[in-house]
C-alpha cells in the first residue's frame, strides 16, 4: 500500500494530494491519502502524535510492506513512522519539516509562545478548509517529545526545494547525509513544491519500483 500523509493544516484534498493521486491512478495505482485531522474539531485538537496515529491505523489495516509519501509535516510524520514499524519499506519525504518543535520556537519567540500557552491555542491559516482556525497548545508541547530528525533505515528519496520559507534547505542535506539510504533531489521551487510536481511525480514512480514488484506499481503501472 502507499499512502500519502499531508502536511500542516491541510488535508487530503491538496494540491500534491491531488496532483499525484491522479498521475498514479493513471498508471493504475490507488495513492491513499488519510485526513491526518478528522472531524468539526479534529484539527484544533490535534497534535503531532495524533496525526501519526491516525497513519499509523491506516497502515495496520492492510498486510505490508508500505510505502509512505509524505509532504511537509507529514514527511516528518513519515519518517517517524518509518523510525518505528517494520511494515514500512520506502519513503518519499517532500520539504520534511524536521525540527517541528524548534522552528515554531524560533518563529515565534518567547512572547508568541507565551501567549499561545496563556490564551491556550495559537491562531494560523488552515488551507484545506481557507479560513484562520486555531491550533491547541497541546500540539506545541507534544512536539517536543518526538525526535526532530527521526533515525530511518529504509530507502529514502527527499525532495527539497531551494527557495524553501519555511523549511532550512541546511536542515534536509544535514538529515540526508548522515542517513545511509537517503536520497536527495533538490528543486528550484518553494516550500509547497507545487511546480515540481511533475519531476515529484517521475522521480517517485522510479524510486517506488521495486515496492511496486510486490504488486504495487512498477514503471510501466502494471506492476509485476
Amino acid at each position: 500500500m502507499i499512502v500519502y500523509l499531508h502536511g500542516f493544516a491541510s488535508g487530503p484534498g491538496s494540491t500534491k494530494a491531488r496532483g499525484l493521486s491522479e498521475r498514479f491512478a493513471a498508471l493504475g495505482v490507488a495513492l491513499r491519502s488519510p485526513d491526518l485531522t478528522p472531524g468539526p474539531e479534529g484539527f484544533e485538537r490535534s497534535t503531532p502524535s495524533s496525526m501519526l496515529a491516525v497513519a499509523e491505523g491506516v497502515l495496520s489495516e492492510a498486510r505490508g510492506p508500505h510505502a509512505l509519501v509524505g509532504s511537509s509535516l507529514g514527511g516528518w510524520l513519515a519518517a517517524l513512522a518509518a523510525s518505528r514499524r517494520r511494515d514500512v519499506e520506502r519513503l518519499v519525504l517532500l520539504a520534511p519539516a524536521f525540527a517541528l518543535h524548534e522552528r515554531w520556537s524560533a518563529r515565534l519567540g518567547p512572547e508568541g509562545l507565551a501567549r499561545w500557552r496563556r490564551e491556550g491555542s495559537e491562531e494560523v491559516y488552515h488551507h484545506a478548509s481557507a479560513r484562520p482556525r486555531r491550533i491547541g497548545w497541546p500540539f506545541f508541547e507534544d512536539a517536543a517529545r518526538l525526535p526532530p530528525f527521526p533515525e530511518v533505515a529504509v530507502p529514502t528519496l527527499v525532495v527539497a526545494a531551494r527557495r524553501d520559507e519555511l523549511v532550512r534547505l541546511e536542515d534536509v542535506e544535514s538529515w540526508v547525509s548522515r542517513t545511509r539510504e537517503a536520497r536527495l533531489v533538490v528543486v528550484d521551487d518553494a516550500h509547497e513544491l507545487v511546480a515540481s510536481l511533475d519531476r515529484i511525480f517521475a522521480e517517485a514512480r522510479d524510486f517506488l519500483a521495486p515496492h511496486g514488484r510486490r504488486g504495487e506499481v512498477g514503471r510501466d503501472g502494471r506492476g509485476p
